[in-house]
């Protein structure tokens, strides 16, 4: 009988379906672009959510949003839903967790800005102990605040008082953006390679692993360490895609985020010149080059562990980033492309190498693409998503004809859904007589809002019925129907 695969699942944070070496030469990632060349890309692939919580739920549950519970952050994972990990260990899989995961709120209620406490996010969940099926997690967030910050403090208290109190800004930090002195040594990403190399390292070959390496990175701020901040000094990077005139259309209080933040997320209009922005982009794509050597450190333990033979390989990010296009930064209740198209790699025995594929692909797959890849007979019950095994094997050219896209901050008054084929993209409001559709084909920088265009209100109108069928079946499947009556 044949040895179960190994998974390799690594994510980063906020990081573009652009910006990958193979695909944008201004971006230096020598690891992926290996990756890429040895595995099958997906160029069309969409987050569940322009925001972390939600999308990372996603992935980790196959479910919608609207149904993990999970549906903004500050909002936490429902302990009763079924992960990967779950479904993995009742095939034999030891299952470990390391960097960010967001499954849980990271501030204490009552919307104040404390950081909850690192013994009730990281909790063990109360049906088994485990952090939602980890065996071994180490967890370190975008705060930094717990296993990763105690570290560092033992290490190097200096470096661990600086980080508590001002990330390490550098003298000449603007705003979000500066060139980090904190050494590589020390730095998050350092350290959640380091972790995923020990678990790689201390596993035992003969049971199958499942290892979820996380990057924090490329997440805001813009602080690329000094010594891969070098590697773009005077490197020409694309510049943003349209301007802040492009949001002219909206409604104020959809295109505006208020005093002290209209919507979860952060986000919003900026102000930045060229030289500004070409700063922040050269080390938004630093960020990466950092995560993607290592990615190849991490690579490199597989490989030395006689692991990579068997090893099924996963590569995205939870969402994309604004990085100034249509005069905008960050994330929220947006669906343009930088920041709903994200990076997908699948690499594995039998996955067809050298593919980039413009089948749409979900987060919702991730689950029952690797189930199915890993010798599940059949997928289990509750889960979105579709198995793409046959477009990565080469068999078929897509299983998908649209992508979903949800932001929800009912809360805070604003509710939207994304519709993405292969040609035109429609975004709903709930409650709201304004809407937009873009034509991908004819205008793919997304200027040109056709949702009032008489020309195209026969495309609108089968865009807003195939979304009324995906939203019906994007319902809650559970529990099982057992018995006539």
């Amino acid at each position: 009988m044949p040895k179960k695969k190994h998974i390799w699942l690594i994510t980063t944070d906020q990081m573009r379906g652009d910006a990958m070496g193979f695909l944008n030469s201004a971006v230096i990632t020598p690891n992926l672009d290996k990756l890429a060349a040895e595995g099958t890309v997906f160029s069309s692939a969409y987050c569940a959510s322009p925001v972390c919580t939600p999308s990372r739920a996603s992935i980790f549950t196959g479910r919608y949003p609207q149904v993990h519970g999970a549906w903004n952050i500050g909002v936490s994972l429902n302990e009763d839903e079924e992960t990967l990990c779950d479904h993995l260990k009742q095939a034999g899989y030891r299952t470990a967790g390391v960097g960010k995961m967001h499954f849980r709120q990271q501030l204490k209620n009552g919307f104040g800005h404390e950081a909850e406490e690192v013994s009730i996010r990281d909790r063990g969940r109360e049906r088994d102990g485990t952090y939602y099926g980890f065996d071994e997690h180490h967890i370190s967030e975008d705060n930094m605040i717990g296993e990763y910050l105690d570290e560092i403090r033992s290490r190097a208290p200096e470096a661990a008082s600086r980080l508590k109190r001002d990330w390490y800004r550098s003298d000449n930090a603007d705003g979000d953006v500066w060139e980090s002195e904190l050494p590589l040594e020390l730095h998050q990403t350092r350290w959640i390679a380091d972790h995923s190399i020990r678990v790689i390292e201390e596993h035992s070959s003969e049971q199958p692993l499942f290892l979820w390496s996380s990057f924090v990175d490329p997440h805001h701020p813009f602080n690329a360490p000094e010594a891969f901040a070098k590697l773009y000094e005077g490197k020409d990077v694309p510049m943003p895609k349209g301007d802040a005139s492009d949001g002219l259309g909206r409604p104020e209080h959809l295109r505006i985020q208020k005093l002290g933040g209209y919507w979860p997320g952060g986000g919003g209009a900026h102000s930045l010149d060229k030289k500004q922005m070409q700063r922040l982009v050269r080390n938004y794509y630093a960020m990466i080059s950092f995560i993607d050597e290592e990615i190849g450190r991490i690579l490199r333990a597989w490989e030395e562990k006689g692991l990579n033979d068997e090893l099924v390989i996963v590569f995205t990010s939870d969402h994309g980033e604004l990085l100034g296009d249509h005069g905008l930064l960050y994330k929220g209740p947006w669906f343009y492309e930088g920041l709903t198209r994200i990076p997908m790699i699948f690499k594995g025995p039998g996955i067809k190498q050298g593919l980039i594929t413009d089948a749409l692909i979900e987060h919702v797959d991730i689950v029952p693409t690797l189930l199915d890849l890993t010798g599940w007979e059949s997928i289990p019950e509750g889960i979105h998503g579709i198995s793409q095994r046959e477009v990565i094997e080469g068999n078929r050219d897509c299983v998908r004809v649209s992508a979903l896209t949800e932001y929800d901050a009912h809360d805070r008054g604003i509710h939207a859904k994304c519709l993405r084929t292969n040609r035109y993209k429609l975004v709903i409001f709930a409650d709201e007589g304004y809407g937009e559709l873009f034509d991908l084909e004819k205008d793919p920088n997304e200027r040109n809002n056709l949702f009032f265009n008489k020309e195209y209100q026969e495309i609108k109108c089968k865009m807003m019925e195939t979304m009324i069928h995906r939203q019906m079946q994007a319902q809650d499947p559970l529990p099982v129907r057992k018995a006539l009556w």
